[in-house]
């Protein structure tokens, strides 16, 4: 039997020798860290065992594929594993003892990830892989060393959206029901253990990848009542959810977005106690501004605002206006934005954009640019900037988490983020299982491309499983590694200095921004060493 240890980045293909060795590596005391074994398979069950002193921070996943339809746009550049449909390596499915593999004639791959707060030393970790009969078809050893240093919690905010509708769709689920609130927590909790520090909260149901004058599944946590010539709202549900994933691990909100996407025309779908019973009552067919969801907005922002104080929560809190709005919606979007912030004078505002000219104008206090847009941003110096990627960055050699870029490319964005200064980090699809514009649900272990709308796993990192679990992704575990690469940087920072620490980078070839930066792994791991030992050696 063909067997090799390689690295955490590498997606091993059935049909292709794996592109890189790895025996040996090190580790933070309280990093997650991961290392994999490549093997050939011949269709029969396999047993697998590790024996080390860390044992107990130890899990294995085996690696299933995925069909990736939609490898890329046809204007992308040439940096990905394939430009055509091709089976790809992404499920990780936690493994204890026997498995059998998912691609029974070829290249197969068992994942070890490393969790936990360890002792400083080196750790053989022995590897065996044996059939039911007790045959050994591969033996052979990891060495990982623990450092003596902690990355300690994360500097950088990070949100990938959570789309509460695509749990309840997909198990069928009242949304927020007992069983229902079960699946979330493991699917937060996973988010949480990958970084993702900031959540997004439903206050309404998220205006987001929503056709016109189309409806998604109602995840409202904001109790409204319509009376004769006002509006009553109770608080009490949202406050509970936010302090019940704060006890989870969330320390930041990201408040849904109050106005629709791409243009903040109408207002976000809003059900109401009415006198004729539960019913909705702004929509798409509700004007943004000047009308009945203003008169609303009046009631319900300072009301809000004076309960997040009281509770303390409001000083963690980012507001959304409009996700996406472009020069065309400059003067709409100038004309929410006095509205809201009028109401809430002190509230931290965010959305995602491209124009720069949002910004100048100080339309938004909390720039969120995707990465193709954002050297105008960098140009100028703006504090405390944040930065997004989806579906559109990936050309240029611009870094993103889609299927079919190599692993190295999704990781380098760590270090480009700590580089460019930059304070935050948004990704739309934690788990968007649905087509695109959100017109019907989809089977995710089948298509991971929104219907064909964006390049395969663009739209969620977590797969659900059929027992209620966030089953994890090659593709977030290797994101959540770049996010451990800006942690490092910031403690290299911390030891030796800013300038010291981005010379380690600069040597190696990157730049303060998006596009430069060395496309090969060897780099990205002479940046990890040279980074650690700058800490260790101070």
């Amino acid at each position: 039997m063909e067997f090799l240890l390689v690295p955490a980045e590498e997606k091993v293909l059935p049909d292709r020798y794996p592109a890189h060795e790895e025996r040996a590596n090190s580790m933070a005391k309280d990093e997650t860290f991961s290392f994999q074994l490549a093997f050939y398979s011949n269709a029969i069950p396999y047993t697998v065992k590790t024996e080390s002193a860390i044992d107990a921070f130890i899990t294995c996943y085996k690696t299933d594929p995925v069909p990736c339809t939609f490898p890329k746009y046809a204007n992308f550049d040439e940096w990905y594993i394939s430009d055509k449909p091709f089976l790809c390596p992404d499920v990780l499915i936690p493994l204890d003892g026997s498995f059998q593999p998912r691609s029974r004639i070829g290249w197969n791959s068992l994942r070890f990830v490393v969790h936990g707060k360890l002792k400083a030393g080196t750790y053989p970790i022995h590897i065996r892989l044996t059939t039911p009969e007790g045959e050994i078809l591969a033996d052979t050893i990891y060495t990982l060393t623990v450092k003596d240093f902690t990355l300690g919690e994360s500097r950088l905010i990070y949100t990938s959206w959570f789309h509460y509708d695509g749990i309840a769709q997909y198990y069928h689920l009242p949304v927020f029901s007992r069983a229902y609130n079960k699946i979330m927590d493991d699917f937060v909790k996973v988010a949480v253990r990958h970084g993702m520090n900031m959540l997004l909260i439903p206050m309404f149901t998220p205006p987001l990848d929503t056709k016109v004058g189309g409806e998604r599944l109602t995840v409202q946590l904001v109790d409204v009542a319509k009376t004769e010539d006002s509006y009553e709202v109770n608080l009490d549900r949202l406050i509970d959810f936010m302090k019940h994933v704060k006890k989870l691990g969330t320390r930041y909100f990201e408040m849904s977005h109050l106005f629709t996407q791409w243009g903040a025309t109408a207002a976000p779908k809003v059900m109401a106690t009415t006198k004729e019973g539960e019913k909705r009552i702004f929509g798409w067919d509700t004007p943004a501004v000047g009308g009945e969801y203003e008169k609303f907005l009046r009631v319900f922002l300072p009301a809000l605002r004076a309960r997040l104080i009281e509770e303390g929560l409001y000083e963690n809190c980012y507001f959304h206006l409009s996700d996406e709005p472009n020069d065309k919606h400059l003067e709409n979007y100038t004309a929410i934005r006095d509205l809201v912030f009028s109401l809430m004078p002190d509230a931290k505002g965010m959305d995602a954009l491209s124009h720069y000219e949002f910004y100048e104008r100080g339309l938004v206090k909390c720039p969120v640019v995707a990465t193709d847009y954002i050297n105008p941003f960098l140009e100028n110096h703006v504090e405390g900037l944040w930065a997004y990627y989806c579906c559109g960055e990936g050309h240029h050699y611009l870094s993103n988490r889609l299927m079919a870029m190599p692993g190295e490319r999704t990781r380098a964005l760590g270090f480009q983020l700590w580089l460019c200064k930059i304070k935050g980090f948004l990704q739309w699809g934690y788990n968007f299982y649905n087509s695109v514009l959100s017109e019907r649900p989809i089977d995710p272990y089948l298509v991971n491309d929104a219907d064909g709308a964006f390049p395969s796993g663009d739209p969620f990192v977590v797969y659900p499983s059929q027992d209620g679990h966030a089953l994890d992704s090659i593709r977030h575990e290797i994101f959540y590694d770049a996010i451990q690469d800006y942690n490092l940087m910031c403690v290299a920072e911390e030891k030796i200095g800013r300038e010291a620490a981005a010379k380690i980078l600069t040597d190696l070839g990157f730049r303060e921004n998006f596009t430069d930066y060395p496309h090969d792994l060897g780099a990205l791991k002479a940046a990890r060493r040279a980074a650690q030992d700058a800490i260790t050696t101070r």
